[in-house]
């Protein structure tokens, strides 16, 4: 079989960049099933290249050709906005010019695939119909973000959507609160950028006299780093500013600036880690883990990601209660991994609080405790996570560490519905059916949620068309 460099290549409009943002980190956070032959036998991750060619308003250069070359699949992420866009049309052709036009997956976010009307055609003119055949893909409109992601990550690995989506439910099933096996390991590539974006006003002061100031002030308002932006953030990094030594480990990593190159990413990530910078720690201990421009060393990186957590980083946090609870590098230790999620949980990081509240569902590390499971399970509902909502909504009607409360658990399966959760769409038909904590017509839930892939809701759908 053909070995490509990475699994996908996202192409985008500028205008669409959450989105590109989002399938991004979901693809390269997902865990690949264990089941899966090649060429996913030797690793558990996807490999992913997001360009920013629109962003930077360049024709498709010759960089750019040599990562389309080396991807499996083109993944375009399909609205109004990239039809419009002369680089998104540009990528399509060149990919399809290889002989790939069966490996382009359409990743629609608004609009529509060959509509008559053209301010909603979503098809850059190059992925319109030509044939009878229709493009791969999935559109979130129809079925919703979550299950739309699953049907992208269905392609990507040659594994049938239906299974896919009935592994992800059973996994949620074993516990209400467990915490997806993609977060065994987590990648502190897209957080530490966010982190870094974040920080930079606060930073901007002490920098402005530093040619890397200027840089990064670059980057943050316009998401590229150009070769002239690499230069100068390479120069401070080799005068000594860890923090530039980092983002330059971020630069050979991903290719911005610059060809990539793991190996130098590597020594850079291990420069700024010995000189004390935090996410460069961090990245350095992802480097170990995923065995990225050097061995892969599980006990290294359990080293790096306790020096960080030492720093008092919620991040580092999480990822050394992960290596306690799965032997990672170190002995199992649940206690351990307990007082660790919980340092992290209390600094308000949002996948501690998952792991928390399933340490105190599950009794890992610490006593069963469904009182304080609830707490954290509703902290991180508060903030909008749609996974944590379902399952505060489970807690209310089942009475899990609370009093039962069928109108709580309706309001928060109604809140994650409207966030796109497939299984909120279902529930919240039911409880409408069943007047369960509300009364108004279940019909029109039943509808988005057997849209959006759920076979119970069919069946409901059927059962109800039967009774009239």
């Amino acid at each position: 079989m053909e070995e490509f460099a990475y699994d996908a290549f996202i192409s985008y409009s500028h205008r669409d960049l959450k989105w590109a943002r989002w399938i991004q980190e979901k693809l390269e956070t997902f865990h690949i099933p264990d089941e899966e032959g090649e060429p996913f036998t030797k690793r558990r991750r996807l490999r992913v290249f997001r360009d920013q060619t629109d962003l930077a308003g360049v024709e498709v250069t010759a960089s750019l050709r040599r990562e389309l070359r080396a991807s499996r699949y083109l993944v375009v992420v399909c609205s109004p906005n990239s039809a419009a866009s002369r680089w998104v049309n540009d990528e399509v052709v060149y990919f399809e010019s290889l002989g790939r036009r069966d490996q382009i997956v359409a990743f629609i976010v608004s609009g529509e695939p060959d509509s008559d009307a053209a301010a909603l055609e979503c098809y850059p003119p190059a992925m319109r119909a030509t044939d009878d055949r229709h493009l791969l893909g999935a559109n979130v409109q129809e079925i919703g973000r979550n299950k739309a992601f699953l049907k992208v990550v269905s392609l990507l690995i040659g594994m049938r959507f239906n299974r896919l989506v009935d592994r992800e439910k059973q996994r949620r099933r074993r516990s209400i609160a467990s915490v997806a096996a993609v977060l065994l390991v987590v990648s502190a590539s897209i957080a530490a950028l966010l982190w870094r974006n974040a920080a930079i006003s606060r930073r901007n002061r002490a920098l402005s006299k530093d040619a890397y100031g200027a840089a990064i002030v670059a980057f943050a308002q316009s998401d590229a780093i150009t070769p002239e932006d690499f230069e100068r953030i390479r120069d401070s990094a080799k005068a000594g500013n860890t923090y530039a030594a980092t983002l330059l480990g971020d630069c050979y990593g991903k290719g911005w600036g610059v060809e990539r190159d793991d190996a130098q990413a590597f020594e850079w990530y291990r420069r700024a880690a010995e000189g004390g910078e935090t996410i460069g720690m961090i990245a350095l201990a992802n480097c170990y883990i995923f065995g990225t421009g050097t061995e892969a060393d599980p006990g290294e990186s359990f080293k790096w990601n306790m020096r960080a957590a030492e720093t008092g980083s919620a991040e580092a946090m999480l990822n050394v209660a992960l290596d306690y609870e799965g032997g990672h590098g170190t002995e199992r230790d649940p206690e351990a991994a307990f007082r660790w999620y919980r340092e992290s949980a209390l600094k308000g990081y949002d996948l501690a609080m998952y792991n928390l509240a399933r340490c105190y569902r599950a009794g890992i590390g610490t006593k069963v405790n469904l009182v304080k499971s609830f707490y954290w399970m509703r902290e991180l509902a508060n903030l909008e996570n749609a996974e944590a909502m379902y399952n505060l909504a489970v807690m209310y009607q089942h009475g899990y560490g609370t009093p039962r409360n069928p109108k709580a658990a309706y309001a928060w399966y109604r809140r994650a519905a409207d966030s796109g959760d497939g299984d909120a769409l279902y529930m919240t038909g039911w409880c409408i059916e069943n007047g369960f904590g509300v009364d108004e017509p279940a019909l029109e839930w039943y509808e988005k949620a057997a849209a959006a892939g759920s076979g119970e809701a069919a069946a409901a759908l059927e059962r109800l068309g039967a009774s009239r």
